[in-house]
């Protein structure tokens, strides 16, 4: 009876267990059904996105003025479109939260796949600040009325239209030099020879000579300043110069002084029959070279012999077109206790004066009138990479005539003297400022 009960028992546990055993077998031929009860369509809101900003402030990028133009690049991204007021009557421009109106162009650059590319053109930025962009709420929507969200934009470009304040000062260094610093109260942008400090706030050079002219600084917003460089003390290269028009002369003009004012302040026709002129300080007083045109009454292959220091002086180049005079040429001359390179004569408009080479007198009618000396004349330093001369001349009746430098001849006409000159002697980065500063007295009756 046992027995029986314990087989039975095992057949039933044996049966219990079979399904299990026969599913864990043959388990690839059992099916997974799935049913889908819904299908759910999710539409997005329009979105509005900046891709990227441009700006013509070429370098300096992240800030401009009202001189610039910005470009955004937006993608409005919305396949089923209903309302589309992306324009110039909706966008609004702030710079540093103040509503603006400048210029604003918007194209559509491509449409396609539910994504729109806009190019936004922003000029005539006026005001100061950070600038930014705000799409307003529901300027974009779709079928189903969404809107897209509010969105203020930071451009990260600052909007500067006010130029760069600036304080100057000269400070005697080593060897009779000055170090001429310019302090803005802005960043600034490097300018060519001068250097730059750390927070490139201030900028700096060296000058060994006196001398006067405007420089621009620029700062990141290309904004430009004025500020003139007055060097004041410097003594380590000097030039000294006289010009002997009828007046007389009771010193040297020196590092840019006119020379022969006074024959500008009375309107009178003298014209320049003399210059004299030397270098001093830590330079090879040969360096300056020079030669003339000489105007004489008397005409071409003639000689004459100057009042004051009976060196010839002759019709036409002196020396030639090819040649140059120098201190330790047979023109030098000693001159107020110095010795001086002289160019030209005294003696163009005396009356009753001769040549040289015949008898031909000076009549005193035309002595009167004052219509011979130098009436043109270059200037040149020899061996020169550091520094450059430059030099400007007056002509009576025509006024300052446009600044010449580094060996380039002056002249109005060969048959017009001048009456009165400045010469001055600058680092070669600084040339072109003085000549542009210069040329400002074109034309005119300029003195001081």
């Amino acid at each position: 009876m046992n027995k029986k009960i314990i087989i039975f028992f095992i057949v039933f546990i044996l049966l219990l267990a079979f399904p299990f055993f026969y599913q864990s077998v043959f388990s690839k031929y059992i099916f997974d059904y799935s049913f889908v009860s819904a299908k759910i369509l999710i539409d997005k809101k329009p979105e509005i996105e900046v891709l990227s900003v441009s700006n013509t402030n070429t370098g300096y990028e992240k800030y401009a003025n009202k001189t610039h133009e910005i470009t955004l690049k937006v993608k409005v991204k919305e396949k089923n479109i209903t309302i589309n007021h992306f324009n110039r009557d909706t966008i609004n421009v702030l710079i540093n939260d103040e509503m603006m109106h400048p210029f604003m162009e918007i194209n559509e650059i491509s449409n396609h796949n539910g994504e729109i590319i806009y190019h936004i053109l922003l000029s005539n930025l006026t005001g100061n600040g950070n600038l930014s962009i705000v799409f307003p709420e529901g300027i974009i929507q779709d079928h189903l009325n969404q809107k897209n969200d509010f969105q203020k934009f930071d451009t990260g470009i600052l909007i500067d239209n006010i130029a760069p304040n600036s304080t100057c000062e000269e400070l005697s260094i080593e060897n009779s030099k000055s170090k001429y610093t310019i302090t803005s109260n802005e960043t600034l942008r490097p300018i060519d020879s001068w250097d730059i400090s750390e927070n490139n706030m201030s900028l700096s050079k060296i000058f060994c000579s006196p001398v006067s002219y405007p420089i621009l600084i620029t700062d990141y917003a290309a904004n430009i300043s004025e500020v003139f460089v007055t060097i004041n003390n410097a003594r380590n290269i000097m030039l000294y110069y006289a010009n002997y028009n009828g007046y007389p002369i009771s010193k040297f003009n020196q590092n840019g002084e006119i020379s022969g004012k006074q024959s500008i302040l009375d309107r009178s026709n003298k014209k320049s029959e003399m210059l004299v002129t030397y270098l001093d300080g830590e330079i090879d007083h040969s360096m300056l070279q020079a030669r003339i045109f000489d105007y004489t009454y008397w005409g071409e292959n003639t000689t004459a012999v100057c009042d004051y220091s009976e060196i010839d002086y002759q019709y036409g180049y002196s020396p030639s077109t090819s040649s140059w005079y120098d201190i330790n040429s047979k023109n030098a001359v000693q001159f107020l206790g110095k010795i001086a390179l002289q160019l030209g004569g005294q003696g163009h408009n005396s009356a009753n004066n001769s040549c040289t080479n015949f008898n031909n007198p000076i009549p005193p009618d035309v002595a009167n009138k004052y219509l011979y000396g130098i009436s043109g004349i270059a200037l040149h330093l020899k061996n020169s990479n550091e520094y450059s001369i430059v030099y400007q001349i007056y002509v009576p009746d025509i006024g300052w005539l446009k600044a010449s430098a580094d060996g380039e001849e002056t002249t109005y006409s060969h048959d017009k003297p001048f009456s009165a000159i400045r010469i001055n002697i600058v680092p070669k980065s600084e040339k072109r400022n003085l000549m542009n500063y210069w040329n400002r007295a074109m034309y005119t009756n300029y003195t001081d």
